[in-house]
């Protein structure tokens, strides 16, 4: 499974999705950037709802487990100030977005496909296929974080100090994708028909998450969404605590 995933890696090129390329090389105007990722927030908010719906329906504590640990990390393990909700918003102050603007921002529907799809393959899915869904997210969050912290840094956007958030998850996901990829080793050598579920999750985590961000730098030139008047969604609880 681990050759699977390290050939996954090379067809995937991610360092070259156009989101990334163009955070690189300067050519992503800063509000443009900015926004994309207050939307992204919504999709961080709402990461640990199917991910705690998973762990549910694993039929053993020992699978469990480990992803329940993933879910109290994403809570800040009971401090609440440290959940990646309040370290992203603090990234979003940081970069001059106040939170109460945020929630005037109407959801895109990239980042909604992205939830729902997510909501979908944990909640009906086979359990393995939304294990790796998850496990190819956090492993490819891990690069992604370290690629977006550094151009944040290099465009001159925060201070190396003032990274909050991403340079975190660089380290943390790498932990988190092993946790559920070492759910996954056994039977996916044990089982053909498990591999294959297995290889399902890891390409359909792989492509719903790298298609939001392809979305989200193609759907920057929406300005006019951003005048809208929220909530931008009841399903996730965000009037609740505003």
């Amino acid at each position: 499974m681990r050759e699977y995933i390290a050939r996954l890696h090379e067809r995937l090129d991610v360092g070259n999705q156009r989101y990334f390329q163009a955070l690189r090389e300067g050519s992503f105007a800063r509000e443009d950037f900015v926004e994309t990722q207050v939307q992204f927030l919504f999709a961080v908010v709402f990461f640990s709802r199917p991910m705690a719906v998973l762990a549910a329906r694993l039929p053993r504590p020992e699978l469990r487990i480990s992803v329940l640990e993933n879910v109290a990390d994403e809570h800040g393990n009971g401090d609440l100030s440290m959940s990646h909700e309040n370290t992203f918003l603090t990234l979003l102050a940081r970069l001059g977005v106040e939170a109460s603007t945020i929630e005037r921002r109407v959801l895109w529907p990239e980042v909604r496909a992205f939830n729902t799809c997510l909501a979908g393959v944990c909640n009906l899915d086979d359990t393995y296929t939304g294990v790796a869904v998850l496990g190819i997210i956090e492993d490819l969050f891990a690069g992604i974080s370290a690629r977006l912290g550094a151009g944040i840094v290099e465009r001159g956007w925060l201070e190396p100090e003032q990274m909050i958030h991403y340079g975190l998850h660089a380290e943390l996901d790498v932990a988190h994708a092993d946790d559920f990829f070492n759910l996954l080793d056994a039977p996916y050598a044990s089982d053909a028909r498990l591999a294959y579920q297995i290889e399902q999750g890891l390409e359909l985590g792989a492509y719903i998450f790298l298609r939001m961000y392809d979305g989200l730098f193609e759907a920057r030139k929406r300005r006019l969404e951003r005048s809208f008047d929220g909530p931008h969604s009841f399903a996730d609880g965000w009037y609740l605590a505003r």
